[in-house]
């Protein structure tokens, strides 16, 4: 009786909705404030742009996921306390097995009316810029879903009640994100959860 109590009895397939803004703020939150530049043979940082604001919202060029804007301000002598807009493209890749979101594919494109200035930025955003993107972009889920798979299964663990007389307990075997989809305005994710579960009724209240 007891092993037929511990088979998963309850599959299901959860969808999640992430809007852009949310994300938005976290970006903003690892972005804004960051000086990026890269180090000489002497160890000396050279710092090339700062990063002043983020957006994120859905592309609206084919086989891109999402656009992050960002205005910078230029730190170099020759374009010093400028601030320009650079358009980042973004196609999103999920690895299902090692649950984990990356950016697989990206395309620039820089808004200042200065055509050097929009090169140089160009050059600097392939070398420099991208790999901060996809450094703070990069999410691994793993220790977040393990993080809530325990306190889902600690308060499982003991009888909780959820009406007079009435108790729930079990355990979740499985919680993983199975796909991702990024939409107009948000971001699905799609949660795969196998688990079992028993409501034990103690009292019946007449």
């Amino acid at each position: 009786m007891d092993k037929i109590l511990e088979e998963d009895n309850i599959k299901l397939d959860l969808p999640v909705k992430i809007n852009y803004g949310v994300l938005e703020d976290v970006l903003q939150k690892k972005l804004v404030g960051e000086q990026i530049g890269m180090e000489d043979s002497r160890g000396t940082v050279k710092n090339y742009v700062e990063v002043l604001g983020a957006n994120l919202g859905k592309s609206q060029e084919f086989n891109f996921d999402l656009t992050l804007n960002l205005k910078l301000k230029t730190l170099t002598t020759l374009f010093k306390n400028k601030e320009v807009n650079l358009l980042v493209h973004l196609a999103l890749g999920f690895n299902e097995v090692d649950q984990v979101i990356d950016i697989i594919e990206y395309e620039l494109e820089g808004q200042s009316k200065n055509w050097l200035m929009d090169n140089s930025l160009e050059t600097l955003a392939n070398t420099l810029i991208y790999k901060k993107i996809k450094n703070k972009m990069k999410l691994d889920l793993k220790p977040h879903i393990n993080e809530q798979l325990g306190k889902v299964n600690e308060k499982l663990s003991e009888e909780m009640e959820t009406a007079p007389g009435v108790f729930l307990s079990g355990n979740v075997n499985i919680l993983k994100v199975a796909q991702i989809i990024p939409g107009d305005t948000l971001l699905l994710i799609l949660l795969e959860i196998s688990a079992y579960g028993f409501i034990d009724i103690k009292e019946i209240k007449l």
